[in-house]
């Protein structure tokens, strides 16, 4: 990914306690959405809910799409700014 990209988010799932949330993580490519759930749990570490095919991020009171872009970005180019969210 280069840095300027947007990195697009939908919430999928809270949970009942409102403690957990299912996302799912898309990137434009050759202005076609290409889904990017799975390989950034991977490179993040997180979880990916094979059932509901979601990344889950646990946890409350942060925006959950935010913090996964942010890790993203950090993780590619050293800057946690370095690419955009917008959720859809």
């Amino acid at each position: 990914m280069k840095p300027g990209i947007t990195v697009l988010t939908i919430l999928r799932r809270v949970s009942p306690s409102g403690m957990s949330r299912l996302i799912d993580i898309h990137v434009i490519v050759d202005n076609e959405p290409l889904r990017f759930t799975w390989t950034a749990a991977r490179a993040l570490g997180l979880t990916y809910d094979r059932r509901r095919e979601a990344l889950r991020i646990d946890g409350c009171g942060l925006d959950v799409g935010f913090d996964v872009t942010y890790r993203l970005s950090s993780l590619l180019h050293g800057d946690g700014y370095a690419l955009k969210h917008r959720w859809l």
